[in-house]
């Protein structure tokens, strides 16, 4: 059946063909040849143009594409009617232009299937004047994972008591879904997962293994499938696209520690239609993903995504094939590879973005590398003063079409005391952790000058963390977002959320002259990594 397929900027017909072949050992090959001839011919008679470049757009199925109307939109019962393989080669992503007409403004973790961390639309944002209206759960459950915005600029939000809700742009509580809370027990740790977008529906996964989508509309559970046995405590992320939902999750081998920590070692494919299993992925010699974020690419479709190290794969969508393992991150001399809550991100140039740690003996510091998604080549890797932990931005500051890595490093925060010590301090010792945004050329990772350093943070533990009741244990920055006017988003561990933007283009953060701003907002989760995303 035809369908419009936007490649290159022309609009062009591509197929997907079913064909029954019959397995006739009593038929001649002559006859079999005939059969295939023929249908081929009635296929091609719908067609007007078949566009072949860098593998066939017209896709040989091994299943017919039935759909069925879930609310206001179209589902496919066969994820795979979408995601297919050839030879190695698969059919062309539908667009997942921002601007176009049913498409959700913040659909995942980091914005968009690349999860660059960049918006086409300008926020005109006054950070310092505080949000236009908060929501804070009746039990005080953290929030620690990102908000998603649809079409119609409403919000979800998951807090980790297992309660989802959907809020209007104006903050009207519109529904909230309870399925997940009552399945947990009491345990107020259970939602871990940061949930997508996709169809009508919204999907998110809970440490009990669990994932579960539910109805944008009216907030109604659609399925509920235990895709493992558990799930890490960190805050990964869901990725929807196309009909198929990746979940990171444990495999039957995972020895759980008293206090889980989190990170997974698999990834998962489903059907977004019905939570059927399609693939699992386990990540190789017994390594782990942290925080997981899966950037979704094409020719052919796969996810990238690195591991705890900063090792950065790409897996097939159609079978959940390895195309191609990088290598990892270049550190200093005598630096190996250590432990990172960052993550890869991919740029509208073709390359991929990873943050790392390395460390040896005595001393351990961040490594930002690029990779070319085609092929996992390692272009440069940039040592950096202290630790990462978030993962990167890509996109523009301010007035200027440079395409620019920001990234932030500094010491993270520890877990809270057991009792208070006055004056901010650790055990009666002064306190200060330091950290910086830095910003780098995207095509030679050569520092653009672009740098931001706030006030050091006064405590060993992130602002809002209480022992035993409130530990959130954030990252010394969240993830940032980056809008069409070159503004940067980004929270941080003090409590504070920051909008920095080089408002006169001189390349260079002026502080005094009013290009930054910050509101704040008294906890340091990173919950706030995408709140201040606007229409």
């Amino acid at each position: 059946k035809p369908y419009q397929h936007k490649h290159k900027h022309k609009e062009t017909l591509s197929c997907a063909l079913s064909i029954a072949m019959f397995d006739d050992k009593h038929a001649s090959a002559c006859r079999r040849l005939l059969l295939v001839s023929v249908l081929l011919k009635c296929c091609a008679a719908f067609l007007t143009e078949i566009h072949d470049d860098e593998g066939s757009l017209c896709l040989v199925q091994s299943k017919s594409q039935r759909y069925h109307t879930i609310g206001s939109a179209s589902k496919s019962d066969d994820a795979r009617a979408q995601i297919g393989c050839i030879g190695g080669l698969g059919t062309s992503l539908p667009s997942n232009d921002l601007s176009s007409e049913g498409q959700n403004f913040w659909p995942n973790k980091n914005g968009n299937i690349n999860c660059s961390g960049a918006s086409p639309f300008q926020s005109n944002v006054d950070v310092s004047k505080g949000p236009s209206w908060s929501f804070k759960d009746e039990t005080a459950s953290i929030v620690s994972s990102h908000p998603c915005v649809d079409d119609d600029m409403n919000l979800y939000l998951i807090h980790r008591n297992g309660k989802l809700r959907k809020f209007s742009q104006g903050g009207q509580l519109l529904w909230t879904n309870t399925v997940n809370h009552e399945a947990s027990q009491g345990n107020g740790q259970f939602a871990m997962s940061g949930p997508a977008l996709m169809n009508g529906l919204i999907y998110l996964g809970t440490a009990d293994g669990f994932v579960t989508s539910v109805n944008m509309s009216n907030g109604v559970t659609h399925w509920r499938v235990k895709a493992a046995k558990s799930a890490g405590g960190d805050a990964w992320s869901v990725t929807a696209h196309a009909g198929m939902v990746l979940v990171s999750m444990r495999g039957d081998d995972w020895r759980t520690l008293p206090i889980d920590f989190g990170g997974n070692d698999a990834v998962i494919a489903l059907d977004g239609s019905g939570g059927e299993i399609l693939w699992r992925w386990s990540v190789p010699n017994s390594r782990m993903v942290y925080n997981f974020l899966g950037s979704v690419v094409d020719k052919p479709p796969s996810v990238l995504l690195s591991t705890s190290e900063g090792r950065p794969y790409r897996v097939r969508l159609c079978d959940g094939a390895t195309l191609w393992q990088g290598p990892l991150p270049e550190g200093p001399p005598g630096y190996g590879a250590s432990f990172s809550s960052g993550g890869l991100v991919v740029a509208p140039n073709g390359w991929a973005y990873v943050t790392s740690n390395v460390q040896r003996q005595d001393a351990k510091v961040g490594v930002l590398s690029a990779y070319k998604v085609e092929t996992g080549e390692l272009m440069w890797s940039r040592q950096q003063t202290d630790l990462i932990g978030n993962a990167p931005s890509v996109g523009t500051l301010g007035p200027t079409d440079r395409l620019s890595v920001v990234i932030g490093v500094g010491a993270a925060p520890g877990l809270p005391p057991l009792l208070s010590s006055p004056g901010g301090a650790d055990g009666g010792a002064p306190v200060a952790l330091y950290s910086q945004l830095v910003a780098f050329d995207a095509a030679t990772g050569e520092p653009t000058g672009w740098q931001y350093t706030p006030q050091p943070h006064r405590k060993a533990f992130a602002e809002g963390d209480s022992f035993p009741d409130h530990i959130c244990l954030p990252d010394t920055w969240s993830n940032g977002a980056i809008d069409g006017a070159g503004t940067y988003f980004v929270g941080h561990m003090s409590g504070n959320m920051f909008a920095v933007r080089d408002a006169n283009g001189d390349g260079i953060i002026d502080e005094a002259a009013g290009e930054v701003s910050k509101y704040y907002g008294g906890g340091g989760g990173p919950g706030a990594e995408t709140g201040a995303r606007a229409r």
